[in-house]
């Protein structure tokens, strides 16, 4: 992803409407696509469609004339895009009812259509302590996350007993190009359903979920054959597509001593699982001469495929996991 300026000023003009009370601009900036959101914070303020979005800001901008032009003050926004899509994320200040400034958040995904980007979800919410919606404190301050985190003990459930582990590592193949043709509304919906596939048979085989970012997850196990029966059933829940999409999805494998810090796992062996993975192509299972080794037998392998690994020395060898 990358810094988006023109994305920035975008949100600067429709923050700009906002505070004119002018409907038809604000209306204007989203998309007329099927499945626009807007959601406000109001339980009920969900809204889906273009027409009913725009008719929505026209009305309610209607009966606000008395009260306005608004006093809009940017704290701050932040604008990224990627392709075609592009997010917003904003803190204002303004007033709200007999309230001086009062913050506000909103967040807005957008997609580019010709020579102009418009909105496709937009989230507005007035921020509230945890203590008035959760009834409690919780751990919100960044210097108290990083003593939380950095006190994480390493997944001690993904080590075997002499203290080598077995990596794996899942990626989308051609993410990009599946996420320009489904759009970002299907897109993010393919990915939590991807997500839910990879972390369920994770927990059926033992393993643990290190990390994840969007189309790809980091996975640990306490044993080869843990990692390799786990390695399997994600591809076969992922086999059958979803909503009729196919999602080829590329694994690596790896084990061997790892250093553990942090909740992560660090060194060569993450390094040669995450190679092997980027050797794969989608749909396929790839596994290291270690992992083909400690194995024995047990799991079906078609021939050897000399790689050359990205930052590794030498040649090195891996073998497809026959799993359909």
């Amino acid at each position: 992803m990358e810094p988006a300026p023109e994305l920035v000023a975008f949100a600067e003009r429709l923050f700009r409407s906002i505070s004119n009370l002018d409907g038809d601009a604000i209306a204007d900036a989203f998309s007329r696509a099927d499945g626009v959101v807007a959601i406000g914070t109001a339980l009920e303020e969900w809204w889906v469609n273009f027409d009913e979005i725009a008719a929505l800001f026209r009305v309610q901008l209607q009966e606000m004339v008395g009260m306005g032009p608004f006093d809009i003050v940017i704290e701050r926004i932040d604008a990224f895009k990627e392709g075609s899509v592009g997010w917003i994320q904003s803190q204002i200040t303004a007033p709200v009812g007999d309230l001086p400034q009062t913050p506000m958040r909103l967040t807005m995904t957008l997609h580019e259509e010709g020579a102009y980007w418009r909105v496709v979800q937009y989230h507005a919410s007035f921020p509230l302590s945890n203590e008035e919606t959760m009834g409690m404190n919780m751990t919100t301050a960044l210097d108290d996350l990083l003593v939380h985190v950095q006190g994480d003990s390493p997944p001690s459930s993904a080590l075997s007993d002499d203290g080598s582990t077995t990596i794996a590592f899942t990626d989308i193949e051609g993410s990009t190009a599946l996420m320009e043709t489904l759009g970002e509304t299907s897109w993010l919906e393919l990915l939590a359903w991807h997500e839910g596939v990879v972390r369920r048979q994770t927990v059926l085989f033992g393993g643990v979920v290190v990390k994840g970012q969007g189309d790809g997850f980091m996975l640990a196990f306490p044993s080869i054959g843990a990692g390799a029966s786990c390695a399997m059933a994600i591809q076969r829940a992922l086999g059958a597509g979803w909503n009729g999409v196919q999602v080829p999805v590329r694994i690596g494998v790896h084990c061997g001593n790892a250093k553990a810090e942090g909740g992560d796992f660090f060194g060569r062996t993450v390094v040669v699982a995450a190679r092997v993975a980027g050797a794969a192509m989608g749909r396929e299972i790839l596994v290291s001469k270690a992992v083909q080794e400690g194995l024995g037998g047990a799991f079906p392998l078609a021939g050897a495929r000399s790689l050359t690994l990205k930052g590794l020395s030498g040649e090195h060898v891996a073998f497809p996991l026959e799993w359909r």
